[in-house]
């Protein structure tokens, strides 16, 4: 395989080791050709304007700007390439990630994973429906308008980013706008928190999920977490399982 046929390919990743075990993995691969690393999301534009590669892997949570915030530039600026996240984000966000970029991995990456990835890349190898991607990322990222929940009597019409949290009723969600306002809507909190924005909330437990905006304080030994809206403080315990989640 002549170094022309290779895939070009940048890692952008604030953790080193985590950019560090990743080269390591992707050296294992001949078809790979690794020719820009960067460590924030203003560094790794200029690396991708740079090389053009055609597959990036990118980290979603980097100090000042995410990987989302990168792959609108690079909508906004025209560049086509092909993303596949590397991210430490819970099983639930995950599948919304999937409709907006080409794959994902979890971290740590399995090495069997990535070579399916990498496996099935190679199969396509084409970017032909990137912007329909980013197009899709840039809906779940910004999209205001309200979301229909149907309720015992009828239906809510609310922004998702009024909820304060949610727990589970059963086969029911309860949904708290504030401690002393609630409503109830006949679909279970797993379902509510797929239809929720990508990236805002966060279980906390198998039956309960927060507002991430409205995090204030969590309690490590306690296992509780503590949201704040409108002056009013609310404490919610936390699974031992979420704890490092919510981090």
């Amino acid at each position: 395989m002549t170094p022309t046929d290779k895939i070009r390919t940048i890692l952008i990743d604030d953790e080193d080791q985590a950019r560090d075990v990743l080269s390591i993995l992707l050296q294992k691969h001949p078809g790979i050709a690794i020719v820009a690393m960067a460590n924030d999301a203003d560094s790794g534009l200029e690396q991708i304007v740079k090389h053009r590669p055609d597959l990036v892997f990118l980290d979603i949570q980097m100090p000042r700007k995410t990987g989302f915030d990168l792959v609108a530039e690079l909508r906004s600026l025209n560049l086509q390439t092909t993303i596949v996240f590397v991210t430490a984000y819970d099983e639930y966000a995950i599948r919304a990630f999937k409709v907006a970029a080409f794959d994902y991995l979890l971290k740590p990456v399995d090495p069997f994973a990535l070579s399916d990835t990498l496996r099935r890349y190679t199969v396509i190898r084409s970017a032909a429906d990137f912007y329909q991607k980013v197009d899709h990322l840039l809906h779940h990222l910004h999209h205001d308008d309200r979301i229909r929940l149907n309720t015992r009597a009828g239906f809510l019409l609310i922004d998702p980013m009024d909820i304060l949290f949610a727990t589970a009723d059963g086969n029911y969600t309860v949904i708290h706008f504030s401690a002393l306002q609630s409503e109830v809507v006949t679909v279970n909190i797993g379902t509510l928190f797929e239809l929720l924005p990508t990236g805002h909330f966060s279980r906390i437990s198998r039956s309960a999920m927060i507002n991430r905006s409205f995090l204030y304080r969590v309690d490590r030994k306690k296992r509780i977490c503590e949201l704040r809206k409108d002056g009013a403080n609310t404490q919610l315990d936390v699974s031992a399982g979420f704890i490092r989640k919510l981090e």
